[in-house]
């Protein structure tokens, strides 16, 4: 049996990426609400926590939209690294709130995170999910500057609540995952394990490689 292959590629950021976009119209009209959670377990640059942007603007007269983080630190470098991609969202204008963060687990067909900060109790569930399914993004199809692997798994529902309010809309399949993953992907989704390391020419590592990379 030949041997695992070592990715010659610097590790930058390894994390799992959970989204909720809801729509009035069963995905046919404006956004309603926006959950993007990263969990991330190994970022060089950023850290290790939790961070969130949430935009929920129908569920109270001001409407919500912010930056929740369990290290404030970390949630400013996540709000420059979203900033520097070309993001523009209303969750970034400010600055990160302090929030803890509690997982759900994926169990059966569900799964789901709840936030909580001072004044703030956020619960947001998928269900009725699809089976996971692995993606594999190296050498393109994501990023040029990033080879990315990870468990995507699309769920046919979800919720999402803030302070007991549920916010309106429906979760949609979204064709903009087309040209990524020659397929559409709900709106509701997940990417489990997402790792993202350099991209590096000449793909396989010899055995000399192998040894330089492990020090032997």
């Amino acid at each position: 049996m030949a041997p695992a292959r070592i990715h010659p590629g610097r590790l930058i950021h390894d994390w799992d990426h959970l989204v909720i976009t809801l729509r009035e119209g069963a995905g046919s009209g404006p956004e309603t609400a926006l959950l993007s959670l990263y969990a991330i377990t190994y970022s060089a640059s950023l850290g290790a926590g939790h961070v969130a942007l949430l935009e929920v603007p129908s569920t109270s007269a001001a409407g919500r939209a912010v930056t929740l983080a369990d290290d404030d630190a970390l949630g400013r470098r996540m709000q420059a690294r979203l900033r520097s991609m070309g993001l523009d969202r209303a969750a970034l204008a400010g600055e990160p709130v302090a929030a803890s963060f509690e997982r759900e687990p994926f169990e059966r067909d569900a799964f789901g995170f709840r936030i909580v900060s001072d004044g703030l109790e956020v619960h947001a569930r998928w269900e009725e999910a699809w089976p996971p399914f692995w993606v594999d993004g190296q050498g393109g199809g994501f990023s040029d500057n990033e080879d990315i692997w990870a468990m995507m798994v699309g769920a046919r529902r979800a919720s999402l609540t803030v302070n007991g309010i549920a916010a309106p809309g429906d979760s949609f399949d979204d064709d903009a995952w087309v040209a990524k993953l020659g397929r559409s992907l709900s709106s509701a989704h997940a990417a489990f394990a997402e790792v993202r390391v350099e991209p590096v020419s000449g793909q396989p590592l010899s055995p000399s490689a192998r040894r330089s990379v492990s020090g032997g």
